[in-house]
């Protein structure tokens, strides 16, 4: 059997493991997947263990995606650009890092029938998670971008780092009424945070709005909720966390599995 795993602090809540175990099913293919905790102050010591027990590849989240570029061997040009890695895989004792986040959201966003082409866009938050989708929406021709954060300053940096990267100018300051398209790139609505929203004034958003929420557990925010009241379509971070694991499972194994198998592991890993 042949090891696949998911790395990160904390990670048991993750739903990773029982998707790619399903793939793996599903396909037929000698692969099992496991999470495994690290802090952050371990994060060297437990990559070393990875590459000792000869993993096939592992999926990093939370506080990892940065700090565990100094540990891989390689870096493809497009994590490069993005300035984060959620996949790495071991290549003859090679360990390259890869990152299907910003594509797995982007398919996400397509599978709902939202275009975020030519589309005013707000983001909420500028972490992690915040910088690919940031560079990934404006390669791709969103008509505006504007990323708004509790720090300033975090905007600022993301602002440079996008300029930097592709050009294009994005804003870190709310100057219009309405937007298509509003994503909470953020934690707040889920665990600790869960009953608190990261938009407070909804003004921006009606029944034209499409709002996205990166949290998938719960399945409906506070943000969804209130968005949802005002008429808004509303979408969940359940299909990126689906399609980046797919996007993640075919540098994995060179299995060239099909986008269509989301609608399975929705159905029997998700039961939605």
């Amino acid at each position: 059997m042949k090891k696949l795993a998911i790395i990160g602090y904390p990670v048991s809540h993750s739903f990773s493991p029982a998707m790619h175990n399903f793939i793996s099913e599903k396909v037929n293919a000698d692969y099992r997947y496991e999470a495994i905790e690290i802090p952050p102050e371990r994060l060297g010591e437990g990559v070393l263990k990875l590459r000792e027990d000869n993993i096939c590849g592992f999926n990093v989240t939370a506080p990892h995606k940065f700090e565990i570029l100094k540990y891989l061997d390689e870096v493809s040009e497009q994590a490069k650009r993005y300035g984060a890695v959620n996949t790495v895989v071991n290549k003859d004792g090679r360990l390259i890092g890869f990152n299907t986040d910003a594509d797995g959201f982007y398919m996400s966003l397509l599978n709902c029938g939202i275009t975020p082409e030519g589309a005013n866009i707000l983001m909420l938050g500028a972490g992690g998670a915040a910088q690919p989708v940031a560079i990934k929406l404006a390669e791709i021709g969103a008509a505006s971008i504007t990323v708004i954060n509790r720090t300033a300053e975090k905007a600022e940096r993301l602002r440079e780092y996008v300029k930097a990267c592709t050009g294009y100018e994005i804003s870190t300051e709310k100057t219009r009424g309405h937007y298509d398209i509003v994503i909470n790139c953020t934690t707040l609505g889920m665990g600790k945070n869960k009953d608190m929203s990261p938009l407070s004034d909804l003004s921006v958003i009606d029944e034209n709005t499409a709002v996205v929420d990166m949290i998938y557990n719960p399945s409906e925010t506070v943000l969804l909720k209130s968005a949802k009241g005002l008429g808004a379509k509303t979408v969940n971070g359940l299909g990126m966390l689906i399609f980046q694991g797919i996007l993640a499972y075919r540098l994995f194994t060179g299995i060239d599995i099909p986008d269509s198998i989301s609608k399975d592991i929705q159905k029997e890993v998700f039961k939605v």
